[in-house]
Protein backbone atom coordinates (compact mmCIF):
# COMPACT_ATOMS: atom_id res chain seq x y z
CA UNK A 1 0.00 0.00 0.00
CA UNK A 2 1.99 3.13 -0.90
CA UNK A 3 -0.65 6.19 -0.05
CA UNK A 4 0.13 7.21 3.53
CA UNK A 5 -3.74 8.76 2.92
CA UNK A 6 -3.85 10.85 6.04
CA UNK A 7 -7.62 11.84 5.99
CA UNK A 8 -9.32 12.62 9.47
CA UNK A 9 -12.66 10.78 10.89
CA UNK A 10 -14.62 13.82 9.42
CA UNK A 11 -13.32 12.63 5.89
CA UNK A 12 -16.31 10.42 5.57
CA UNK A 13 -18.41 10.53 9.04
CA UNK A 14 -21.67 10.60 6.08
CA UNK A 15 -23.73 7.47 5.30
CA UNK A 16 -26.54 7.81 2.26
CA UNK A 17 -29.73 6.77 3.73
CA UNK A 18 -30.19 4.70 0.57
CA UNK A 19 -27.75 1.02 0.10
CA UNK A 20 -26.53 -1.03 -2.00
CA UNK A 21 -27.92 -3.97 -3.34
CA UNK A 22 -25.40 -6.16 -0.89
CA UNK A 23 -26.59 -3.53 1.95
CA UNK A 24 -22.96 -1.60 2.35
CA UNK A 25 -23.96 1.98 3.49
CA UNK A 26 -22.63 4.63 0.83
CA UNK A 27 -20.17 6.77 2.60
CA UNK A 28 -19.87 9.84 -0.10
CA UNK A 29 -16.17 10.58 0.09
CA UNK A 30 -15.52 12.19 -3.66
CA UNK A 31 -16.95 15.15 -4.47
CA UNK A 32 -17.30 16.47 -8.48
CA UNK A 33 -17.85 19.74 -9.40
CA UNK A 34 -19.82 20.52 -12.71
CA UNK A 35 -19.56 23.91 -14.38
CA UNK A 36 -22.68 24.13 -16.06
CA UNK A 37 -25.46 22.89 -13.64
CA UNK A 38 -23.36 24.82 -10.75
CA UNK A 39 -23.36 22.13 -8.42
CA UNK A 40 -21.46 19.83 -6.26
CA UNK A 41 -21.86 16.38 -6.46
CA UNK A 42 -20.91 14.02 -3.92
CA UNK A 43 -20.51 10.18 -4.94
CA UNK A 44 -18.58 7.04 -3.41
CA UNK A 45 -15.00 6.05 -4.16
CA UNK A 46 -15.80 2.82 -4.39
CA UNK A 47 -18.74 2.72 -6.18
CA UNK A 48 -19.14 5.68 -8.10
CA UNK A 49 -22.93 5.74 -6.81
CA UNK A 50 -24.08 9.59 -6.65
CA UNK A 51 -25.31 11.65 -3.95
CA UNK A 52 -27.81 14.73 -3.77
CA UNK A 53 -26.08 17.73 -5.34
CA UNK A 54 -25.17 20.42 -3.68
CA UNK A 55 -25.83 23.64 -5.57
CA UNK A 56 -23.21 26.25 -5.26
CA UNK A 57 -25.74 29.18 -4.91
CA UNK A 58 -24.79 31.13 -8.01
CA UNK A 59 -25.48 32.06 -11.67
CA UNK A 60 -22.82 30.24 -14.17
CA UNK A 61 -20.40 29.85 -11.36
CA UNK A 62 -17.71 28.52 -13.70
CA UNK A 63 -15.81 26.41 -10.55
CA UNK A 64 -12.13 26.06 -11.71
CA UNK A 65 -11.00 24.25 -9.06
CA UNK A 66 -11.86 22.19 -5.98
CA UNK A 67 -8.87 21.04 -3.21
CA UNK A 68 -9.81 18.88 -0.48
CA UNK A 69 -7.87 20.31 2.58
CA UNK A 70 -4.87 18.88 4.18
CA UNK A 71 -6.52 17.07 7.31
CA UNK A 72 -9.66 15.74 5.22
CA UNK A 73 -12.08 18.16 6.96
CA UNK A 74 -13.16 20.58 3.94
CA UNK A 75 -13.15 20.85 0.11
CA UNK A 76 -12.67 23.79 -1.12
CA UNK A 77 -14.33 25.05 -4.34
CA UNK A 78 -13.44 28.31 -6.48
CA UNK A 79 -16.18 30.21 -8.03
CA UNK A 80 -14.64 31.97 -10.72
CA UNK A 81 -17.39 34.32 -11.75
CA UNK A 82 -18.26 34.95 -8.24
CA UNK A 83 -15.13 36.43 -7.44
CA UNK A 84 -15.56 33.75 -3.74
CA UNK A 85 -14.06 30.86 -2.51
CA UNK A 86 -17.21 28.08 -1.10
CA UNK A 87 -16.34 25.95 2.16
CA UNK A 88 -18.14 22.31 1.38
CA UNK A 89 -18.26 20.43 4.87
CA UNK A 90 -17.49 16.93 4.04
CA UNK A 91 -19.34 15.36 7.16
CA UNK A 92 -22.51 17.30 6.61
CA UNK A 93 -22.14 18.22 2.60
CA UNK A 94 -23.20 21.61 3.08
CA UNK A 95 -21.73 24.31 2.20
CA UNK A 96 -20.33 26.77 5.51
CA UNK A 97 -18.77 29.78 4.11
CA UNK A 98 -18.56 31.95 0.98
CA UNK A 99 -15.52 34.10 1.23
CA UNK A 100 -14.80 36.66 -0.92
CA UNK A 101 -11.97 37.02 -2.99
CA UNK A 102 -10.23 38.86 -5.82
CA UNK A 103 -11.57 39.04 -9.18
CA UNK A 104 -11.78 35.84 -11.35
CA UNK A 105 -10.31 33.19 -9.01
CA UNK A 106 -8.88 29.79 -10.28
CA UNK A 107 -7.23 27.58 -7.91
CA UNK A 108 -6.66 26.90 -4.58
CA UNK A 109 -3.40 25.49 -2.48
CA UNK A 110 -3.14 24.86 0.96
CA UNK A 111 0.23 25.66 2.90
CA UNK A 112 2.09 22.65 4.00
CA UNK A 113 0.93 23.08 7.73
CA UNK A 114 -2.25 23.82 6.59
CA UNK A 115 -2.91 27.03 8.24
CA UNK A 116 -3.78 28.77 5.33
CA UNK A 117 -5.35 28.93 2.00
CA UNK A 118 -3.93 30.61 -1.13
CA UNK A 119 -6.97 31.50 -3.97
CA UNK A 120 -5.24 32.68 -7.11
CA UNK A 121 -7.23 35.53 -8.95
CA UNK A 122 -6.41 35.59 -12.47
CA UNK A 123 -8.70 39.12 -13.25
CA UNK A 124 -7.10 40.41 -9.85
CA UNK A 125 -3.45 39.78 -10.05
CA UNK A 126 -2.73 38.60 -6.83
CA UNK A 127 -3.14 35.86 -4.46
CA UNK A 128 -5.27 35.86 -1.56
CA UNK A 129 -4.51 34.31 2.28
CA UNK A 130 -6.98 32.76 3.85
CA UNK A 131 -6.54 31.79 7.58
CA UNK A 132 -8.13 28.18 7.60
CA UNK A 133 -8.55 28.59 11.74
CA UNK A 134 -11.32 30.84 11.21
CA UNK A 135 -11.90 31.72 7.56
CA UNK A 136 -11.02 35.17 8.25
CA UNK A 137 -8.59 37.10 5.44
CA UNK A 138 -5.07 37.28 5.94
CA UNK A 139 -3.23 39.72 3.13
CA UNK A 140 -2.62 39.91 -0.44
CA UNK A 141 0.58 39.01 -2.85
CA UNK A 142 1.06 40.86 -5.61
CA UNK A 143 1.76 38.72 -8.66
CA UNK A 144 1.40 40.50 -11.62
CA UNK A 145 2.91 38.79 -14.28
CA UNK A 146 3.55 41.54 -17.03
CA UNK A 147 4.11 38.97 -19.60
CA UNK A 148 1.92 40.31 -21.84
CA UNK A 149 -0.48 37.99 -22.35
CA UNK A 150 -3.98 38.09 -22.29
CA UNK A 151 -4.39 37.86 -18.89
CA UNK A 152 -1.91 39.49 -16.52
CA UNK A 153 -2.77 37.07 -13.69
CA UNK A 154 -1.91 34.05 -12.08
CA UNK A 155 -3.60 30.31 -12.56
CA UNK A 156 -2.82 26.85 -11.17
CA UNK A 157 -0.88 26.27 -8.16
CA UNK A 158 0.67 23.44 -6.35
CA UNK A 159 2.79 22.42 -3.31
CA UNK A 160 6.12 21.43 -3.03
CA UNK A 161 5.43 18.91 0.18
CA UNK A 162 9.19 18.66 0.78
CA UNK A 163 10.39 22.24 -0.12
CA UNK A 164 6.94 23.84 1.36
CA UNK A 165 7.14 26.73 -1.30
CA UNK A 166 4.46 26.71 -3.62
CA UNK A 167 4.61 27.43 -7.32
CA UNK A 168 1.75 29.22 -9.51
CA UNK A 169 1.42 29.59 -13.72
CA UNK A 170 1.17 32.55 -15.24
CA UNK A 171 -2.39 31.99 -16.32
CA UNK A 172 -2.62 30.30 -19.98
CA UNK A 173 0.72 31.61 -20.73
CA UNK A 174 4.62 31.64 -20.24
CA UNK A 175 5.83 32.19 -16.84
CA UNK A 176 6.36 30.23 -13.39
CA UNK A 177 6.11 31.62 -9.97
CA UNK A 178 8.04 30.12 -6.92
CA UNK A 179 6.65 31.43 -3.45
CA UNK A 180 7.44 30.89 -0.14
CA UNK A 181 5.92 28.54 2.02
CA UNK A 182 3.77 31.22 3.94
CA UNK A 183 2.73 32.42 0.47
CA UNK A 184 3.50 36.17 1.26
CA UNK A 185 7.02 36.46 -0.79
CA UNK A 186 7.76 35.57 -4.80
CA UNK A 187 10.78 34.17 -4.64
CA UNK A 188 12.15 33.39 -7.95
CA UNK A 189 10.30 33.58 -11.60
CA UNK A 190 11.32 32.42 -14.56
CA UNK A 191 9.95 31.62 -18.60
CA UNK A 192 8.69 28.17 -18.97
CA UNK A 193 6.48 27.21 -22.49
CA UNK A 194 3.95 28.95 -24.26
CA UNK A 195 0.51 28.39 -22.69
CA UNK A 196 1.40 26.80 -19.25
CA UNK A 197 -2.26 25.81 -17.75
CA UNK A 198 -1.77 23.27 -14.87
CA UNK A 199 1.17 22.01 -12.71
CA UNK A 200 2.01 19.29 -10.13
CA UNK A 201 4.81 19.09 -8.05
CA UNK A 202 6.81 15.97 -7.65
CA UNK A 203 6.11 14.30 -4.14
CA UNK A 204 10.22 14.08 -3.64
CA UNK A 205 10.69 17.36 -4.62
CA UNK A 206 12.39 16.93 -7.47
CA UNK A 207 10.64 18.14 -10.80
CA UNK A 208 7.21 21.19 -11.01
CA UNK A 209 5.18 19.27 -14.18
CA UNK A 210 2.94 21.44 -16.42
CA UNK A 211 0.73 20.96 -19.02
CA UNK A 212 1.65 23.49 -22.28
CA UNK A 213 -1.82 23.39 -24.16
CA UNK A 214 0.04 25.06 -26.96
CA UNK A 215 3.19 22.69 -27.78
CA UNK A 216 0.59 19.37 -26.42
CA UNK A 217 3.58 18.69 -24.31
CA UNK A 218 4.32 18.16 -20.00
CA UNK A 219 7.61 20.63 -19.65
CA UNK A 220 9.44 18.69 -16.85
CA UNK A 221 11.41 21.77 -14.63
CA UNK A 222 13.62 20.76 -12.48
CA UNK A 223 12.82 22.19 -9.27
CA UNK A 224 15.84 23.25 -7.53
CA UNK A 225 17.19 25.14 -10.70
CA UNK A 226 13.98 26.37 -12.19
CA UNK A 227 15.16 24.93 -15.36
CA UNK A 228 13.58 22.30 -17.75
CA UNK A 229 14.70 19.11 -17.71
CA UNK A 230 12.83 17.33 -20.51
CA UNK A 231 9.43 17.59 -22.24
CA UNK A 232 6.77 14.67 -22.88
CA UNK A 233 4.59 14.54 -26.14
CA UNK A 234 0.91 14.17 -25.18
CA UNK A 235 -2.28 14.53 -26.87
CA UNK A 236 -4.03 17.42 -28.00
CA UNK A 237 -4.55 20.45 -25.74
CA UNK A 238 -3.27 18.92 -22.70
CA UNK A 239 -5.60 20.41 -19.16
CA UNK A 240 -5.08 18.88 -16.25
CA UNK A 241 -2.14 16.68 -14.81
CA UNK A 242 -1.99 14.41 -11.21
CA UNK A 243 1.06 12.42 -9.80
CA UNK A 244 0.77 9.24 -7.71
CA UNK A 245 2.13 9.93 -4.56
CA UNK A 246 5.20 7.55 -5.14
CA UNK A 247 6.25 9.87 -8.15
CA UNK A 248 5.61 6.91 -10.31
CA UNK A 249 3.91 7.95 -12.99
CA UNK A 250 1.57 10.93 -14.35
CA UNK A 251 -1.89 11.23 -15.45
CA UNK A 252 -2.72 13.97 -18.04
CA UNK A 253 -6.56 14.49 -19.56
CA UNK A 254 -5.94 16.09 -23.39
CA UNK A 255 -8.98 17.93 -23.85
CA UNK A 256 -9.04 18.35 -27.65
CA UNK A 257 -8.47 14.94 -28.91
CA UNK A 258 -10.27 12.45 -26.07
CA UNK A 259 -7.25 11.41 -24.56
CA UNK A 260 -5.93 10.25 -21.33
CA UNK A 261 -1.68 10.36 -20.94
CA UNK A 262 -0.24 7.92 -18.52
CA UNK A 263 3.40 8.85 -18.34
CA UNK A 264 6.24 6.40 -16.51
CA UNK A 265 8.52 9.08 -14.86
CA UNK A 266 11.35 6.13 -14.76
CA UNK A 267 11.65 6.62 -18.70
CA UNK A 268 8.98 8.88 -19.51
CA UNK A 269 6.99 6.21 -21.74
CA UNK A 270 3.55 7.06 -22.48
CA UNK A 271 0.51 4.91 -22.15
CA UNK A 272 -2.77 6.49 -23.78
CA UNK A 273 -6.22 5.55 -22.81
CA UNK A 274 -8.67 7.07 -25.39
CA UNK A 275 -12.53 8.27 -24.09
CA UNK A 276 -15.52 8.63 -25.71
CA UNK A 277 -15.95 10.74 -28.93
CA UNK A 278 -16.89 13.71 -27.86
CA UNK A 279 -15.04 13.79 -24.30
CA UNK A 280 -14.13 17.15 -22.95
CA UNK A 281 -11.55 16.09 -20.54
CA UNK A 282 -10.09 18.69 -18.44
CA UNK A 283 -9.24 17.79 -14.37
CA UNK A 284 -7.62 14.92 -13.15
CA UNK A 285 -7.42 13.54 -9.36
CA UNK A 286 -5.64 10.35 -8.58
CA UNK A 287 -7.05 8.28 -5.27
CA UNK A 288 -4.05 6.37 -4.20
CA UNK A 289 -5.00 4.10 -1.92
CA UNK A 290 -6.80 2.44 -4.99
CA UNK A 291 -4.71 2.93 -7.61
CA UNK A 292 -7.30 5.12 -9.34
CA UNK A 293 -7.37 8.29 -11.33
CA UNK A 294 -10.64 9.84 -11.64
CA UNK A 295 -11.02 12.40 -15.02
CA UNK A 296 -13.78 15.44 -15.06
CA UNK A 297 -15.05 14.50 -18.70
CA UNK A 298 -16.69 17.85 -19.65
CA UNK A 299 -19.58 18.50 -22.27
CA UNK A 300 -20.13 15.46 -24.32
CA UNK A 301 -23.10 15.74 -26.48
CA UNK A 302 -26.29 13.60 -25.33
CA UNK A 303 -24.78 12.71 -21.65
CA UNK A 304 -21.91 14.14 -19.24
CA UNK A 305 -20.05 12.05 -17.77
CA UNK A 306 -16.39 11.16 -15.80
CA UNK A 307 -14.10 8.68 -16.33
CA UNK A 308 -12.18 6.27 -14.06
CA UNK A 309 -8.67 5.45 -15.25
CA UNK A 310 -7.24 1.83 -13.15
CA UNK A 311 -3.30 3.07 -13.19
CA UNK A 312 -2.19 -1.00 -12.54
CA UNK A 313 -2.68 -1.79 -15.93
CA UNK A 314 -3.16 1.53 -17.14
CA UNK A 315 -6.89 1.20 -18.85
CA UNK A 316 -10.07 2.78 -18.56
CA UNK A 317 -12.14 1.11 -15.76
CA UNK A 318 -15.57 3.12 -16.09
CA UNK A 319 -17.64 6.03 -17.21
CA UNK A 320 -20.30 7.18 -15.48
CA UNK A 321 -23.08 9.34 -16.11
CA UNK A 322 -23.84 12.34 -14.16
CA UNK A 323 -24.53 15.77 -16.21
CA UNK A 324 -24.18 19.15 -15.39
CA UNK A 325 -20.51 19.65 -17.25
CA UNK A 326 -17.90 18.24 -14.68
CA UNK A 327 -15.34 19.90 -14.40
CA UNK A 328 -13.15 19.51 -11.64
CA UNK A 329 -12.69 17.00 -8.37
CA UNK A 330 -11.68 16.58 -5.38
CA UNK A 331 -11.56 12.73 -3.67
CA UNK A 332 -8.30 12.64 -1.48
CA UNK A 333 -6.52 15.73 0.84
CA UNK A 334 -3.61 17.95 -0.81
CA UNK A 335 -0.48 16.10 -0.86
CA UNK A 336 1.71 17.38 2.14
CA UNK A 337 5.07 16.70 3.80
CA UNK A 338 3.24 14.49 6.27
CA UNK A 339 0.57 13.00 3.85
CA UNK A 340 3.76 11.63 1.70
CA UNK A 341 6.15 11.22 3.72
CA UNK A 342 8.55 13.17 2.13
CA UNK A 343 11.46 14.45 4.32
CA UNK A 344 10.69 18.44 4.08
CA UNK A 345 11.89 20.54 7.58
CA UNK A 346 9.79 19.23 9.78
CA UNK A 347 8.41 15.83 8.92
CA UNK A 348 10.67 14.35 11.88
CA UNK A 349 8.44 16.32 14.60
CA UNK A 350 5.40 15.01 13.23
CA UNK A 351 2.90 12.23 14.34
CA UNK A 352 2.79 10.59 11.27
CA UNK A 353 0.40 6.89 10.38
CA UNK A 354 0.29 4.58 7.63
CA UNK A 355 -2.15 1.15 7.40
CA UNK A 356 -1.29 -1.10 4.71
CA UNK A 357 -2.73 -3.40 3.18
CA UNK A 358 -6.28 -1.77 2.37
CA UNK A 359 -8.51 -3.00 0.78
CA UNK A 360 -7.74 -6.00 3.01
CA UNK A 361 -8.97 -9.43 4.16
CA UNK A 362 -8.61 -10.61 7.05
CA UNK A 363 -6.04 -8.27 8.73
CA UNK A 364 -4.54 -4.89 7.92
CA UNK A 365 -1.37 -3.86 9.71
CA UNK A 366 -0.71 -0.43 11.43
CA UNK A 367 2.17 1.36 11.79
CA UNK A 368 2.66 5.06 13.11
CA UNK A 369 5.44 6.94 14.61
CA UNK A 370 5.80 8.99 18.07
CA UNK A 371 8.29 12.14 17.88
CA UNK A 372 8.07 12.07 21.12
CA UNK A 373 7.12 9.74 24.27
CA UNK A 374 3.16 10.79 25.07
CA UNK A 375 -0.19 9.01 25.98
CA UNK A 376 -1.94 7.42 22.52
CA UNK A 377 -5.25 6.46 21.67
CA UNK A 378 -5.41 3.85 18.32
CA UNK A 379 -8.81 3.53 17.59
CA UNK A 380 -11.05 1.83 14.76
CA UNK A 381 -14.35 3.44 13.73
CA UNK A 382 -17.06 3.27 10.84
CA UNK A 383 -18.29 5.57 8.81
CA UNK A 384 -20.96 6.69 10.93
CA UNK A 385 -18.42 8.14 13.39
CA UNK A 386 -19.42 4.81 15.77
CA UNK A 387 -16.28 3.07 17.88
CA UNK A 388 -15.77 -0.57 16.46
CA UNK A 389 -12.41 -1.28 18.41
CA UNK A 390 -9.77 -0.21 20.87
CA UNK A 391 -6.46 -1.02 19.59
CA UNK A 392 -3.85 0.30 22.15
CA UNK A 393 -4.58 2.86 24.51
CA UNK A 394 -1.23 4.15 26.65
CA UNK A 395 1.76 5.39 26.60
CA UNK A 396 4.26 4.85 24.24
CA UNK A 397 7.86 6.01 23.84
CA UNK A 398 8.95 8.03 21.09
CA UNK A 399 9.78 6.20 17.48
CA UNK A 400 8.76 3.70 15.67
CA UNK A 401 5.47 1.51 16.83
CA UNK A 402 2.92 -1.25 15.37
CA UNK A 403 -0.46 -2.56 15.60
CA UNK A 404 -3.00 -4.78 13.77
CA UNK A 405 -6.79 -4.85 13.19
CA UNK A 406 -8.29 -8.34 12.53
CA UNK A 407 -11.40 -7.04 11.11
CA UNK A 408 -13.30 -7.33 14.53
CA UNK A 409 -15.35 -5.70 16.66
CA UNK A 410 -14.63 -4.83 20.56
CA UNK A 411 -17.25 -7.90 21.32
CA UNK A 412 -14.80 -10.08 19.23
CA UNK A 413 -17.09 -10.15 16.73
CA UNK A 414 -16.31 -10.13 12.45
CA UNK A 415 -17.22 -6.60 11.30
CA UNK A 416 -19.30 -6.61 7.68
CA UNK A 417 -17.55 -5.52 4.60
CA UNK A 418 -16.97 -1.25 4.46
CA UNK A 419 -15.48 1.23 5.00
CA UNK A 420 -13.30 2.00 8.80
CA UNK A 421 -11.27 4.57 9.67
CA UNK A 422 -8.20 3.96 12.14
CA UNK A 423 -7.32 6.92 13.81
CA UNK A 424 -4.05 7.78 16.16
CA UNK A 425 -4.71 10.61 18.79
CA UNK A 426 -1.26 11.65 20.75
CA UNK A 427 0.55 14.47 21.70
CA UNK A 428 -2.27 16.87 20.87
CA UNK A 429 -2.60 15.92 17.31
CA UNK A 430 -4.61 13.38 15.26
CA UNK A 431 -3.85 11.17 12.63
CA UNK A 432 -5.99 8.66 10.78
CA UNK A 433 -6.08 6.35 7.73
CA UNK A 434 -8.84 4.68 5.65
CA UNK A 435 -9.09 1.10 5.22
CA UNK A 436 -11.68 -0.93 3.46
CA UNK A 437 -12.82 -4.42 4.34
CA UNK A 438 -13.30 -6.78 1.56
CA UNK A 439 -15.06 -10.23 2.09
Amino acid sequence: MKALFSVLLATALVAASACLPTGIAVAYDGLLVCSTSDEIVPFDIATYALGTPIPMGGVNAYPYDATMSPDGFEVWVVDASGDAVLVVDVMTLTVTHTIPVGEYPNSIVFTDDGSKALVSARDGDLVTLINTSDYSFGGTLDVTTGSGGIYDGPGQMALDPVSGNIYALDWYDDTLYEIDRHGTTVLRSVDIGSSAWQLVVDPAGVYIYATDRATDQVRVIDRATLTEFTTVAVGDDPWGIDVTIDGSKLVVACEDDNTVHIIDTSDWSTTVVTLDAGADPRDVDIFDSMDHAFVAGGDITGEDVFYVVELVGDTLESTVPVGGNPSCFAVQPQMTSSFTGAQGEAVSHRLELECHPSPFNPKTYISYRMPERGTVELVVYDVTGRRVAVLERGIKSEGEHRATWNGLNEAGDPVSTGVYFVRLDALGSSRAEKVVLVK
